[in-house]
């Protein structure tokens, strides 16, 4: 309560205000001066002394697709001092010290030299209280959103179920906060991969693992790191670093071990994303958290600028538990290589624990022979003789050469005779290279679902987006010359219109170059189509990987022209083929035979002839308008920094470059002809396509149109064709030509053997 000697001072002060005294204020004239003076003159601080304040980002972003967060500060400069950039700050009231706290508490019990020098009523001490609390209310808010751990973080955590039953997970020893995780996520026995490796790699045993792209590699190495952090949570030392090829598998290994370890008591910092793209500045500062960091995931650039500019990170890191490489084959590649030997190099010399690190690799593909040039006219797969055994030990010598392991590595081959899934099913398009967009078209349209285009060109996954949204197929895009963020942003739309399409059997498409070929797990993609035939045969494999995952089956459809088929496919075909371990040697020539062509019905197609040209022909006027308005401002912004006349050098304009100038012109549209197009396309569209496009009237023929129409059934695109999917379409064609072979088989053997009888 406040005193009545109190209260006497406060009505005093009024009066003589209202009166027009003057009098000395009793210390708050003294912190103002004290204030005045500490401004005259800068100080340096580091970016952790300063008061932050934390910018709130709308719960509907969710994390951002990894954006840790924005903090901003107000009143700070950036001055050069000894030749580097250091924050300055000529109010002392920006940097952050102990002292702060300490006045918050003052305030909080009733300091009368603050509080007495108000004009408010007697009401104001508690409404300053109220606010002191909000604020550190606030602050405990943000504590908790970056990261350090409180007791708060561990009250919020579900304790594990005793009661958590999972019989096929009985022969592996794992917590109970492992197989609540497990049980809630509905893992409900483990992917052979995952049987083979966890026990082993709670062992301690070095691993060299080959499974099939979906098989559940992220758990088989995610699994034994938790395991080691909760039996030994106090360890600052980290239980495992990670290093994917790709920021946006690093991304989705970390939401994927989130997931698994959301019962486990670790706070929202433990597992970390360290990638490019995001600020290193808020990464330093998230690493410096207690118990931040015990399990990263990163990619081999931007650790390497981590621990090459902090010293204590490279100690911290090298004293890691388990090191893990997930598609190694792409780390490991001659080129790709530099920096990860030189982090190898650095954790090794930091390293201050005894002994080597258990190190974990993964990887769908290790033979050295699928990452040869399909079109390298001197490509020649390896035949003859050659068996499992020697392409195993050929891996093993390759990753010994390059990796240290602590001794020697189990390898578990869970595909010997395909680096595919059994699950995908191959099919080839012929068609000329003009003709590409037309099937394409009549696969989407045929065929609705959720379909994954890949490209070997970004200009053709650029062109590709337009085209296909112009013909009503809700498209994005995703390519190496989009910003993170935007490559994040356009998944997830993706993610979001293909769970609402799938309700109403349409097709939603993601055109995407091979950056997205590597890892990335797109729950739900039924086919997987290349547009263009990819340049190496495991780059066809990963590409092909993203369907058919956790189980599902997938279609694999290649769009290949009569030049790709003379060359490309058939180094692909015998190189898949000759890793199976069938067709060696002169069978080899049987490539052909080993996948099958995708059923094209003529009539359907030639209906969605002019569609297809209309669409193409929109795209390429919208694809060069935007290509040509992009290089008249470059043009114009480099001459005027060069104080260049545009008109004076038209003259010695690049032969080549005005040919390409002309040729996107030719391409534009005026506004009347783009109008024009765009209305007959929409009548085209307008106009149900039929599958028997010779009948007059719908209720002609042996099919009752009309009654397909009004009953509802058949195909929802297509009228008067029964509803089709391309996995069991494919199958009973499969079924239709193993028959035939059997039948043709057994006439043979019928012949021979009445040859033989009558010879007798």
């Amino acid at each position: 309560m406040v005193s009545n000697s109190l209260k006497k001072q406060v009505l005093a002060r009024k009066k003589a205000a209202l009166k027009g005294r003057v009098e000395k204020p009793i210390k708050a004239t003294k912190k103002k001066s004290t204030v005045k003076k500490s401004t005259k003159a800068p100080t340096v601080v580091k970016s952790d002394g300063l008061k932050w304040k934390s910018v709130e980002i709308p719960d509907t972003l969710d994390d951002f697709g990894g954006f840790y967060g924005l903090e901003e500060i107000e009143g700070v400069g950036v001055e050069y001092v000894d030749g580097k950039p250091q924050f300055v700050v000529k109010d002392e009231s920006k940097i952050a010290n102990e002292e702060d706290g300490d006045e918050d508490e003052e305030m909080k019990d009733g300091n009368v030299d603050h509080k007495v020098t108000s004009d408010d009523d007697k009401e104001e001490p508690k409404q300053k209280t109220k606010k002191a609390k909000s604020k550190k209310i606030e602050e405990q808010e943000k504590i908790l959103k970056d990261g350090i751990p409180t007791s708060l973080n561990f009250a919020n955590i579900e304790l594990p179920e005793d009661d958590v039953d999972l019989p096929e997970w009985s022969d592996i020893t794992l917590s109970p906060y492992t197989l609540q995780g497990l049980s809630k996520l509905g893992f409900t026995k483990p992917t052979p991969i995952q049987k083979q490796t966890i026990p082993l790699c709670l062992e301690g045993e070095d691993i060299i693992g080959k499974a099939s792209t979906g098989s559940g590699k992220t758990l088989a190495y995610g699994i034994p790191i938790l395991e080691k952090l909760v039996a030994d949570p106090s360890t600052k030392s980290p239980a495992g670093v990670i290093f994917t090829p790709t920021r946006e598998l690093a991304h989705q290994v970390v939401d994927h071990l989130n997931q698994i370890s959301k019962f486990f008591p670790f706070t929202q910092s433990s597992i970390l994303t360290l990638t490019g793209g995001l600020s290193i500045q808020k990464q330093e500062r998230l690493l410096r958290y207690d118990g931040s960091g015990q399990v990263v995931v990163a990619t081999p650039g931007r650790f390497l600028e981590l621990i090459q500019k902090n010293t204590e990170l490279a100690t911290r890191f090298g004293d890691l538990e388990i090191l893990v490489l997930d598609e190694a084959d792409r780390l490991l590649q001659d080129g790709h290589f530099d920096e990860f030997e030189q982090i190898l190099k650095i954790l090794t010399n930091s390293r201050t624990k005894k002994g080597r690190w258990q190190s974990l690799v993964f990887s769908a593909t290790f033979a050295k022979e699928l990452f040869s040039k399909l079109a390298f006219k001197g490509y020649k797969p390896k035949q003859g003789k050659g068996t499992d055994d020697d392409d195993n030990k050929e891996v093993m010598e390759m990753l010994n050469s390059k990796l240290r392991f602590k001794s020697k590595p189990q390898f578990i081959d869970l595909n010997p005779n395909s680096k595919l899934s059994e699950d995908i099913i191959e099919t080839l398009v012929e068609c000329l290279p003009a003709e590409r967009d037309l099937f394409l078209y009549y696969f989407l349209l045929m065929y609705p679902g959720t379909t994954l285009v890949f490209t070997n060109a970004i200009d053709s996954v650029k062109r590709l987006v337009p085209f296909l949204n112009n013909l009503k197929i809700e498209t994005f895009a995703i390519h190496s010359n989009m910003i993170q963020k935007a490559r994040l942003k356009s998944i997830e739309r993706f993610k979001e219109a293909s769970q609402k399409n799938t309700h109403g059997n349409k097709s939603t498409v993601l055109i995407a170059s091979d950056v997205a070929a590597r890892g990335l797990d797109i729950s739900g993609i039924q086919h997987v189509v290349h547009y263009h035939l990819p340049r190496s045969a495991d780059v066809y494999i990963h590409r092909s990987g993203r369907t058919a995952r956790s189980g599902s089956e997938g279609v694999s459809v290649m769009i290949c022209s009569p030049q790709e088929a003379s060359g490309p496919l058939r180094n692909l075909r015998k190189a898949l083929a000759n890793d199976k371990g069938k067709f060696r040697g002169k069978a080899s020539k049987k490539w052909t035979k080993d996948v099958q062509r995708l059923p094209v019905e003529a009539d359907i197609l030639q209906q969605l002839r002019e569609r297809a040209t209309l669409a193409g022909e929109l795209a390429d006027s919208e694809i060069s308008k935007k290509s040509l308005s992009k290089e008249d401002t470059w043009m114009k912004q480099a001459a005027d920094d060069l104080g260049v006349d545009l008109s004076d050098d038209e003259e010695r304009v690049d032969v080549f470059l005005q040919k390409n100038r002309l040729k996107k012109e030719n391409k534009q549209l005026d506004k009347n002809q783009t109008a024009k197009k765009k209305w007959e396309l929409n009548q085209l569209l307008s106009q149900q396509v039929k599958k028997d496009l010779r009948r007059s009237y719908l209720t002609g023929g042996l099919q009752n149109l009309a009654d397909f129409i009004v009953k509802g059934v058949g195909h929802d695109n297509i009228i008067g064709h029964d509803k089709t999917n391309a996995i069991e379409q494919l199958r009973k064609k499969s079924q239709k030509i193993k028959e035939k072979e059997a039948r043709a088989k057994a006439e043979l053997e019928a012949a021979a053997a009445e040859a033989s009888a009558t010879g007798k």
